[in-house]
């Protein structure tokens, strides 16, 4: 007669009820679009599914995907927006307001009197000075703004300034209101 030893059966991990936290976690982050943490959570929660300390794979495994379709895309915007040229419209419309609001200083500077010269202006550290008036800038950074023409009846304002597509001028004329550059300069 032959003893026979039985080898004991290999058990299938216990799951859990509990411990899918971490995954629920993963979707949520997934979800609300913050796609790296949502990868890391769902990294960590198929982990814990694998090691049989959570009882669903679901709710990692959506919220991996999740992570990696909201980093794909982050990563596309950001692309995107790098080279759409959307930081040198803004340049452009900041520089434009400020061309204004300095040309409508001109303006009041000249109103009581006609007769003036042209008004001194330049740069402070917050915006700029016409005739000692104080005039706040939207720009990043402060550019030196000038004055050209004659008269009360005949001048233009022009601000030239740097974007990441090069230079760049706008001006502001008693005639004309906002021009793309003034006359001459």
């Amino acid at each position: 007669m032959t003893d026979t030893v039985e080898a004991p059966a290999e058990e299938a991990p216990v799951r859990t009820h509990r411990g899918n936290g971490v995954g629920i976690a993963a979707f949520v982050f997934g979800a609300l679009g913050l796609g790296p943490v949502a990868l890391i959570l769902g990294a960590m929660g198929l982990a814990r599914w694998r090691d049989g300390r959570a009882s669903r794979r679901s709710w990692p495994l959506a919220g991996f995907m999740l992570g990696i379709i909201g980093t794909v895309s982050g990563a596309a915007l950001a692309v995107l927006y790098a080279t759409s040229g959307a930081a040198d419209a803004a340049e452009d419309a900041h520089a434009k307001v400020d061309v204004i609001n300095v040309g409508n200083a001109v303006v009041d500077y000249y109103a009581p009197q006609a007769q003036a010269p042209l008004p001194v202006i330049g740069a402070t550290a917050d915006g700029y000075d016409v005739a000692g008036v104080a005039v706040p800038s939207t720009m990043a950074g402060t550019w030196l703004p000038e004055i050209h023409g004659a008269s009360a009846y005949d001048w233009c304002v022009s601000l030239s300034y740097e974007t990441g597509a090069g230079d760049r001028e706008v001006g502001y004329s008693a005639t004309a209101g906002l021009v793309d550059a003034c006359p001459g300069s």
